[in-house]
């Protein structure tokens, strides 16, 4: 596998947030996210998500229409 230093930091912080959470998503995402908001006061910026599909194991939340294109 190739490598560079801005790889071995990401591969590091991404074990760091996952050791952080005792390896549970739910934690390790809450983790992430208020790390962006930090981001975001510290630097004055706003992220934005774009919404995805819902999952198929969510079958209450109605499907995104096509009709109009990718929401961005």
């Amino acid at each position: 596998m190739l490598t560079n230093e801005l790889l071995e930091a990401k591969y590091r912080a991404q074990r760091d947030l996952a050791e952080q959470g005792g390896d549970d998503l739910h934690t390790y995402a809450q983790n992430v996210h208020r790390i962006v908001q930090d981001v975001e006061r510290k630097h004055g910026l706003k992220f934005r998500y774009r919404r995805g599909k819902p999952a198929a194991s969510a079958p209450d939340q109605p499907a995104e229409s096509s009709e109009h294109g990718p929401r961005v």
